[in-house]
């Protein structure tokens, strides 16, 4: 199969990933298909993720490494600014709670 009659079988919002994944899928023998599969069913997503990217040509795993990593970088700076603003909060929180602690002991 092409990557052409790939594409035509799919549906229209798939065939932007079939042209970036496609590519691994046609390499992969049938056998290797069904240990993908069983990976899906097993729930090692990320083992059968790394299958994909193994089979992808260099140039394509490589760009698609990089997006990752750009998409992690990006959801591990929008998460840390997500913690610092909890931890501003429950500080804020805390020096409520212990100003009524100490006005509780008379303090």
């Amino acid at each position: 199969m092409t990557q052409d009659e790939l594409l035509a079988k799919l549906p229209a919002g798939l065939r932007p990933w079939g042209v970036t994944y496609g590519p691994a899928f046609l390499a992969m023998t049938s056998d290797e298909v069904k240990a993908w599969l069983e990976r899906i069913l097993k729930g090692d997503t990320i083992g059968a993720y790394q299958q994909v990217l193994d089979k992808l040509p260099k140039g394509a795993f490589l760009a698609e490494g990089e997006t990752l990593a750009d998409r992690w970088q990006a959801q591990n700076e929008r998460n840390a600014d997500s913690i610092a603003l909890q931890k501003a909060a429950l500080t804020a929180v805390v020096k409520v709670l212990l100003g009524i602690a100490l006005a509780a002991v008379g303090l």
